[in-house]
Order: C-alpha cells, then sequence, then structure tokens
C-alpha cells in the first residue's frame, strides 16, 4: 500500500490517496463506458503538499482508500 497526493479537478484542493499500485495503474489506463478516456490524475509532489498544508489545512483531503480492481 502506498500514499499519493493528487490535486482535485479544479486544482485548488489536494488529496491523499492511499492504495495499492495495482489500482493506480488501472485507474490511469481506464476508459470510459462510451470508449473515451478517463483523466488522469495530477499528482503532487510532497514537497507541494506540504506547502499548501501549511497555508491552509482546509484544502487537504484525506486520507482515502482507493481501490479501482474490478471483480469479474
Amino acid at each position: 500500500m502506498i500514499n499519493v497526493y493528487t490535486r482535485s479537478i479544479n486544482s485548488k484542493n489536494i488529496i491523499i490517496l492511499y492504495g495499492d499500485r495495482k489500482s493506480f495503474r488501472c485507474r490511469q489506463r481506464s476508459k470510459l463506458s462510451n470508449g473515451l478516456k478517463v483523466k488522469p490524475m495530477n499528482f503532487v509532489s510532497f514537497k507541494d503538499m506540504e506547502k499548501v498544508k501549511n497555508r491552509d489545512k482546509n484544502r487537504i483531503i484525506g486520507p482515502l482508500n482507493f481501490y479501482s480492481i474490478s471483480k469479474l
């Protein structure tokens, strides 16, 4: 299990995700039901996350569990 820091869609908040490497890989390569690609996650370094955390703690969300491997 690894921690990953990503930006939200509007790039204002940082989300801390806790998950497996396979889940993140599947998410980055996945496609929607209509065949279009999913927008990739905007990863952030730990140092950038700490800068945002020092300025405004309300902009940090998480840690959240991330599991995206389907059971087919």
